[in-house]
């Protein structure tokens, strides 16, 4: 059996939890606060005040970076992983970093028989596969079930992109935004609309966004930053987009990550804004 490490650990939270009705969200406060006075009593990060929105029938866990020990970080992650199981919708992630690098990582969402999670689960498994059509039906069912279902909004914005919908993308990526403003995935999709379109300005806003929503572990990051600085040379804001295609170019990607087919491309637009300033 390991052992458990009591070091302080570098530890980062970040996402949301949607329960859809007063019931539900009755039965996970109460369940929140019987495991920790009867099992975890204080040994988690967050108190129920910290992250239960009660207006909003949700638990919101802004960005946050904590230093603590793998037991916080086990107990943390495992009674999150307990009441996301009463979710209809969101998803927490957590991750144990050290040195830049992803030491755990953990995504914890909900996965039950509920038609808004079941239809969810079976679109996003069915992008996977290229079945597009199909996964468009079945993440509109886990609409029809929850409208505030933003991760299925963002998903079909994904669909509708990859079907050439762009109208539909930017409705979709936008519906998710709103409903949970704190995840970068939609800001980055409807970045990519806004490229289709040649709105430069906005897509660069856009991708703005998506950096600042995640993480510098998350491959997605240094990709925003590639079309944050591919759309300022395109709006001719030469000056601005050299900073983040040196950031881009300047980071040590690890084999597997996706960013390092795009390492010429940085190059041949940085030379390019070099040209122009």
């Amino acid at each position: 059996m390991s052992t458990i490490t009591q070091q302080p650990l570098k530890l980062v939270f970040r996402g949301r939890l949607d329960f859809g009705n007063q019931r539900t969200y009755d039965l996970v406060v109460k369940h929140w606060q019987t495991r920790l006075e009867n099992y975890f009593r204080t040994e988690v990060l967050f108190k129920a005040e910290q992250i239960f929105v009660p207006e909003e029938l949700a638990i919101n866990v802004p960005q946050q970076t904590l230093m603590s020990t793998e037991k916080h970080w086990r107990n943390t992650t495992s009674l999150l992983k307990e009441v996301a199981q009463y979710a209809l919708a969101g998803n927490v992630g957590a991750w144990w970093v050290q040195n830049g690098q992803v030491l755990a990582e953990c995504q914890i969402e909900p996965n039950s028989d509920k038609v808004a999670v079941s239809e969810y689960l079976r679109g996003r498994e069915l992008v996977q596969q290229g079945g597009m059509e199909e996964a468009s039906i079945a993440l509109s069912n886990a609409i029809e079930k929850y409208e505030r279902h933003a991760a299925a909004f963002e998903r079909r914005g994904y669909v509708n992109y990859k079907l050439k919908n762009f109208n539909d993308a930017h409705y979709d990526f936008s519906k998710s935004i709103s409903i949970n403003p704190i995840a970068p995935e939609p800001f980055y999709g409807r970045g990519k609309v806004h490229m289709i379109k040649n709105e430069w300005e906005a897509a660069a806003a856009d991708f703005d966004q998506a950096i600042k929503k995640s993480l510098a572990v998350q491959p997605m990051h240094w990709l925003a930053r590639l079309r944050k600085g591919d759309s300022l040379y395109h709006a001719k804001r030469y000056a601005e987009a050299i900073p983040e295609l040196k950031f881009f170019l300047q980071r040590k990607f690890q084999e597997n990550d996706p960013n390092i087919r795009f390492k010429a491309k940085a190059e041949f637009l940085l030379a390019e804004c070099q040209k122009m300033v």
